[in-house]
């Protein structure tokens, strides 16, 4: 007998109990995800064959490469597990909306310059881009036209590290605000102002003041937009609107901070041609009705409930 050999017997089982436990949690907890990548995935290959779009660099693919990140930096396996889900609807939206893209590109589509007209007068997004045109300004709406995306992954990791509650609401009406708009989009396919001819495109000319690999970025995050008839309403002034509410609803300093980044964000988005005045006021509008709807839901799920009566002797 080798006294001096290591028992063998259970360690092969130790192994596979924890290769076994490892791909539980692994698919348990991200198998939302997984699935989202899956029918990201098909989604996008239908949308390239069928119509040749070509999927967006956007908000769900960024998410899915920072937030891990944003998880890591928190030390929290359980901001991992929620954010996951909310890549995964992300991801879906964003798949749904290269295959609307597609259906509405070739379709009937709508300007709403004339509901600007009717409210200021004229032709708002043309006299804000002739009032300020200069390439500081357009620098500077540049910036803020591209920061709602980050904005997010921000508001994702700082709500959860200080108000679970907060988190919550914030992460279900981005996702609520994402399906209607996306609902909207294919119901009523809208040309914003440069694709009308009611104003120039500012995003796609002033880039030039950039360094070549900030001109390299936006082109890329850019040349796979799916669907350009997309205007109404504005995610970009909705996002920035649900980023200021529940800013405030963490704290009146946090809202008060978020206060320039929101008027920065509506300004942008007129400035350099992309939205009219009434598809600023339609996300402003959807993400109102969205953190309603999703403050009434968890108000629900948060009341208390009544003690059943006692039975009568």
């Amino acid at each position: 007998m080798n006294l001096g050999a290591r028992p063998q017997f259970g360690g092969s089982h130790q192994v596979h109990g924890a290769g076994i436990r490892f791909r539980k949690v692994l698919f348990g907890s991200f198998s939302p995800l997984i699935a989202a990548v899956l029918i990201y995935v098909v989604l996008v290959v239908v949308a390239y064959v069928l119509y040749g779009t070509h999927p967006e660099v956007t908000l769900g693919v960024i998410a899915i490469l920072t937030l891990p990140v944003v998880g890591l930096i928190l030390r929290s396996k359980d901001f991992l597990k929620s954010s996951a889900l909310v890549v995964a609807v992300l991801l879906t939206y964003e798949a749904l909306q290269d295959i609307s893209g597609g259906l509405v590109n070739s379709g009937r589509v709508v300007s709403l310059a004339w509901m600007d007209k009717a409210m200021v007068g004229s032709d708002f997004t043309l006299d804000v881009q002739r009032a300020f045109l200069s390439p500081t300004v357009t620098t500077v709406s540049i910036v803020f036209y591209g920061i709602h995306v980050f904005l997010i992954i921000f508001a994702l990791g700082l709500f959860w590290f200080k108000d679970r509650l907060v988190y919550r609401g914030y992460a279900y009406s981005l996702v609520l605000t994402s399906y209607l708009a996306l609902v909207t989009f294919v119901v009523l396919p809208t040309a914003p102002p440069w694709l009308s001819g009611s104003a120039q495109n500012l995003l796609a000319s002033g880039d030039k003041t950039f360094p070549s690999a900030f001109q390299a970025l936006q082109n890329a995050l850019l040349s796979g937009e799916s669907d350009v008839v997309a205007a109404f309403p504005s995610l970009h002034a909705a996002y920035a609107t649900l980023f200021s509410i529940f800013m405030f609803r963490l704290g009146r300093r946090y809202g008060i901070v978020s206060l320039p980044i929101l008027g920065g964000v509506y300004f942008s988005i007129i400035y350099l041609g992309q939205h009219y005045l009434v598809d600023l006021l339609g996300g402003i509008a959807y993400a109102g009705f969205s953190t309603y709807a999703v403050g009434r839901l968890l108000k629900r799920q948060h009341a208390p409930r009544p003690k059943p009566s006692p039975l009568p002797m």
